[in-house]
């Protein structure tokens, strides 16, 4: 018999003779890890939807799944000083710098319970959502949380930092506040625009706009846009301007308000935030770290250069 016959045939399916195609990868809902099913589970059933309220976090690339720990610990813990929300476990991932442990179980172990949602996901006030996008986190919150509000602590609190044991995270870039989020539309941009202008400015058209200028503020508009080409960002700019009365000038050095304008994909999220958004590194925690460990430096080898030279002094004479 030839040898060619004695060859082991590939597996049919039945009578129509098919070749069954082997899984090159996934699981299909079976023989999943904890890990797997906890990470699942919290973050793939999530996602974006109109009306959001949040945090939008930059990051470092490649570190996403550390960030998001680290901006969930910060989010728990400022929301329970904030807001008076209890937190509902023992935070995790302050002690990420043990990369490369031996204790392989006890990693994930914690990744896992980190990754656990603490509540229905329905219910929770925060949400961490992993996007598809590198170097890109949200964190989804429901009152009484003020976006706005958290963020400016965490990054004021920063900025008192003295000692490197001090900073709460390592993988964290910048934090942009969203109050609320609407459609990534012509329509969608002036519907949010009204909701949030109007709570802190004087809107174009309101009875009484050309009376005194008293309680006039400046202010600047700053527009992010991510995986997003359809509206351009002079038109966005251009449209919200022209929701806000003239009274209320365009200030891009120092102004008193800050507009920010996130969109990203077909959502577009606003918020209103104080002009100390410069002076807090456009909310760039890693950015404040930096600017408070070098001032702490600076400010402790001052005196001792002082101290050392009168004694110096003195020995010559």
């Amino acid at each position: 018999m030839d040898d060619s016959a004695k060859r082991k045939q590939p597996p049919t399916n039945g009578s129509n003779d098919r070749h069954i195609k082997k899984s090159k990868g996934g699981s299909a809902g079976r023989w999943q890890t904890p890990h797997h099913k906890a990470k699942l589970e919290a973050l793939g059933s999530k996602g974006l939807e109109i009306g959001d309220m949040g945090i939008w976090t930059t990051c470092v690339k490649g570190k996403e799944r550390q960030a998001l720990a680290e901006l969930d610990d910060l989010c728990k813990e400022y929301g329970e000083k904030l807001f008076g929300i209890p937190q509902e476990g023992p935070a995790a991932g302050d002690d990420e710098e043990g990369e490369g442990d031996d204790d392989i179980e006890s990693s994930i172990q914690k990744e896992v319970e980190s990754m656990k949602p603490t509540a229905n996901p329905k219910t929770a006030i925060f949400q961490p959502i992993r996007l598809e996008l590198d170097c890109l986190l949200f964190m989804k919150t429901k009152p009484p949380v003020d976006p706005v509000r958290l963020v400016q602590e965490i990054c004021r609190d920063a900025k008192k930092t003295t000692d490197r044991q001090q900073r709460r995270s390592r993988f964290i870039n910048r934090f942009t506040p969203v109050t609320l989020s609407a459609k990534a539309n012509e329509a969608g941009v002036e519907e949010v625009a009204r909701k949030i202008l109007g709570e802190h400015f004087q809107l174009g058209g309101d009875e009484g706009e050309a009376a005194d200028e008293s309680g006039a503020c400046s202010y600047a508009i700053r527009p992010t846009f991510r995986a997003h080409n359809t509206l351009k960002r002079d038109d966005v700019i251009k449209k919200v301007a022209s929701l806000i009365a003239p009274r209320h000038k365009v200030n891009l050095t120092s102004p008193d308000k800050v507009v920010l304008i996130d969109i990203f994909q077909t959502h577009c999220g606003m918020s209103v935030v104080d002009g100390e958004w410069e002076s807090l590194k456009r909310y760039n925690l890693h950015e404040i770290y930096l600017s408070a460990l070098k001032s702490a430096k600076g400010a402790g080898e001052k005196p001792e250069e002082g101290s050392s030279a009168k004694p110096a002094a003195e020995s010559e004479t």
